[in-house]
């Protein structure tokens, strides 16, 4: 299994997947489950893992995309201006190598950054902004831009960023951890569904455009329509340099974080408790946290008809939201083998547990 998960999500991640142009991340979708996909009109991608019961219906939910870019003109001497699609922060970006993808090919570029020997006071002191930066491709005109390299107004961009083992022997670099763990979660909990005998149907997917506010859940969760809701996502690993020990929330190797509530959602109190009970049980290790910052899908799919409990498990990712962002992989392991487990209880008595007031 830990070769199988590395394998996919070293596919995952090197897929490019800005919003709106998750195709690449889909078609492994696809390629992974062999029963039926069901899409609605926004891109968002299901299958249904038929258990013992048709209800209750489960929403086990990743998200396609990844934050990047959209060309947003080009110079008469051949740079590309580009906005963002997702938070990035400004000085993660300069020197990064970046793909564009036209509808022919993908173009390798780099985002421009002014060697130290050319700045001046002022510019050595002052944070740069996306909007103020340029992508390289080597073109020498707009017109080099257009008939040669076919670049296009609207066309996205990613980060160009390899997948690759760092020297402890369970940790990863790569982009777009987040959310392509959770899509990688969602496929491998997908297959074991289907030999798996469970009280309940599980409906399997992942969404688009969630870096834009979550866009997608609003339309998927109408598609589905489901009794409860579980969201995997990539989090932001909070033990960074000289960040205090005690406040950790979201350690690399301490195990899947369980949410307890940020700016977007307040979890089902219920629902965090089953899924701390199971994970006590099974001795997988876990992580509370209480966020004062960020969001997820659950804001969009809790709030659904009369309202879904909702629960978010997030994976520790090091460095989101830039080109190279780290993992564990144990973190990984303990949250598929805690999916499933909560998948075999999760039955109509206990949903309906949660929101008996």
């Amino acid at each position: 299994m830990r070769e199988k998960s590395i394998s996919l999500l070293r596919e995952l991640t090197e897929a490019p997947g800005a919003p709106g142009a998750e195709d690449a991340v889909r078609d492994i979708f696809k390629r992974y489950i062999k029963s039926e996909i069901k899409t609605d009109k926004m891109g968002s991608i299901y299958t249904r893992c038929k258990g013992t019961y048709d209800t209750p219906g489960i929403m086990l939910s990743a998200h396609l995309d990844e934050v990047g870019f959209v060309v947003q003109s080009l110079t008469s001497d051949g740079y590309i201006k580009f906005l963002t699609l997702g938070g990035v922060w400004g000085p993660v970006l300069l020197s990064q190598r970046v793909r564009i993808l036209t509808d022919e090919q993908e173009i390798p570029g780099v985002v421009v950054a002014k060697p130290p020997h050319f700045l001046s006071d002022d510019e050595r002191t002052k944070e740069m902004q996306p909007d103020n930066m340029y992508i390289d491709v080597g073109a020498e005109s707009v017109e080099d831009l257009i008939s040669t390299f076919k670049i296009q107004l609207g066309h996205t961009i990613v980060f160009d960023s390899g997948f690759a083992p760092l020297h402890h022997p369970g940790r990863f670099v790569a982009k777009a951890f987040d959310n392509r763990v959770g899509v990688g979660l969602v496929i491998q909990s997908a297959q074991e569904l289907m030999n798996l005998d469970h009280p309940n149907t599980v409906y399997c997917g992942a969404n688009s455009q969630e870096e834009l506010g979550g866009r997608g859940a609003h339309t998927a969760v109408h598609m589905i329509a489901p009794d409860i809701g579980i969201i995997l996502e990539g989090i932001p690993a909070d033990d960074l340099p000289k960040s205090e020990k005690d406040t950790h929330q979201g350690a690399l190797g301490k195990g899947i974080q369980i949410r307890v509530l940020d700016p977007g959602t307040l979890m089902n109190r219920r629902l965090n408790q089953f899924i701390i009970e199971v994970a006590n049980e099974l001795n997988v290790p876990y992580q509370i946290a209480v966020r004062r910052s960020g969001g997820t899908d659950a804001k969009a799919i809790h709030l659904n008809d009369f309202g879904v409990p909702t629960a978010v498990l997030g994976i520790p990712v090091r460095y989101a939201h830039t080109a190279n962002s780290i993992m564990d992989i144990s973190d990984y392991l303990n949250g598929l083998k805690l999916i499933r487990e909560i998948i075999k209880r999760l039955d109509s008595t206990i949903c309906e547990s949660f929101t008996q007031y």
